[in-house]
């Protein structure tokens, strides 16, 4: 099995050798097995490019592959270094059931023997598994910012009846997936989405994995493998990182979202006695994001994909409040994402709005249907 580490870079010169080094460390228990290292540079400005040649000029003939991609995006780039390891894997004679993609982001640390985990879980498996690991916050976070860290996990914490097993979910963070490149190939591939405004969609991955659940695609938690993300984007907007449960929104949904719900910003915000209260409508965000992404989701694709069949046991008493969608939706995850994310933004915008008041007699609030 050959095993290609792609990660896309977009002005990361500050971070991007720290990262390398902590997916390349030998530390730990496991250690870190052999694998290629892809660097995809999406047209830094911060001198990145240089620094991924000479980390490059460094390492082990044919152990780190620099390759650029023009066109910005999350999409372009990580599939520009998907496309590198399978050139590497046909000029080794590799099939493409045996090329298994380990998906990371340039800022963010590895935990020891990361790589050589997802390995040790993908190698007996079949190949139309999505692998992913774990992330925890860096301990100076937690230290430094209690209070964020406190009323994320109580929001959090309240809405575990609503949350699918792992088996169910298919939200999946781009920067600790894997996958092989059979699968990636069944799955067809990366691809841009765009929202009924026409504002592109991100989580790409949680996308090329929804195409995968209608050929059967099994989700596959690592919990040995785990990461510490960067903080900076709570750093820089910690109100929108909250509010969206960390899921990526496009700008022009936070400007909307900023313009109805005015007040502080801030991280001291969080930290105040009254930050419950202060960031009441964050709050409220987050929940909607939640049983969104976690409850409603999951439950429309396996509606979708077996209709009938299971029974998913989450969220109290409320099985077939999703309502009817068209089976050909899963095969647009764009359109579904969509649709899940206008309900999500519904329930946002409601000030009524409250998990634990969606029982038999607010079913009509979850509804969501195809046009």
């Amino acid at each position: 099995m050959l095993t290609a580490v792609v990660m896309p870079c977009l002005n990361e010169r500050g971070t991007l050798e720290t990262s390398l080094d902590s997916l390349r460390s030998t530390s730990g228990e496991s250690g870190s097995a052999h694998a290629v290292f892809i660097l995809v540079d999406n047209g830094s400005t911060d001198g990145t490019l240089d620094v991924m040649r000479t980390i490059k000029a460094r390492a082990a003939p044919g152990e780190v592959v620099v390759c650029e991609e023009s066109v910005r995006g999350y999409v372009p780039a990580r599939s520009r270094g998907i496309l590198a390891a399978a050139e590497i894997a046909r000029a080794q004679d590799v099939t493409a059931d045996k090329l298994l993609i380990l998906q990371v982001d340039a800022d963010t640390l590895y935990d020891p023997g990361y790589v050589a985990a997802m390995q040790a879980v993908a190698s007996p498996q079949s190949n139309d598994i999505m692998l992913e690991g774990t992330t925890h916050p860096p301990h100076r976070f937690l230290k430094g910012h209690p209070g964020f860290v406190g009323l994320a996990n109580e929001t959090d914490a309240a809405l575990a009846d609503w949350m699918a097993d792992d088996s169910a979910d298919v939200v999946i963070d781009d920067k600790v997936s894997g996958f092989f490149y059979s699968a990636y190939l069944d799955w067809g591939g990366h691809q841009r989405d765009y929202d009924s405004d026409g504002h592109e969609i991100f989580a790409e991955t949680s996308r090329l994995f929804l195409r995968g659940k209608r050929a059967g695609a099994r989700h596959v938690r690592v919990g040995t493998a785990s990461a510490a993300p960067s903080r900076r984007k709570i750093l820089r907007n910690p109100v929108r990182h909250f509010a969206t449960a960390g899921f990526p929104r496009n700008h022009a949904w936070w400007r909307e979202w900023n313009s109805r719900n005015p007040g502080a910003r801030d991280l001291a915000t969080f930290e105040a006695s009254d930050a419950k209260l202060a960031l009441k409508a964050a709050v409220r965000t987050r929940q909607a994001h939640i049983v969104g992404l976690f409850w409603l989701l999951p439950l429309l694709v396996q509606q979708i994909g077996a209709p009938g069949g299971g029974d998913f046991r989450r969220g109290p008493g409320i099985h077939e409040a999703a309502g009817p969608i068209f089976d050909e939706t899963l095969n647009d995850p764009g359109a579904l994402l969509d649709k899940v994310l206008h309900k999500v933004d519904e329930w946002a915008a409601d000030v009524y709005f409250s998990p634990a008041e969606l029982g038999p007699g607010g079913r009509d609030r979850l509804y969501i249907t195809a046009p």
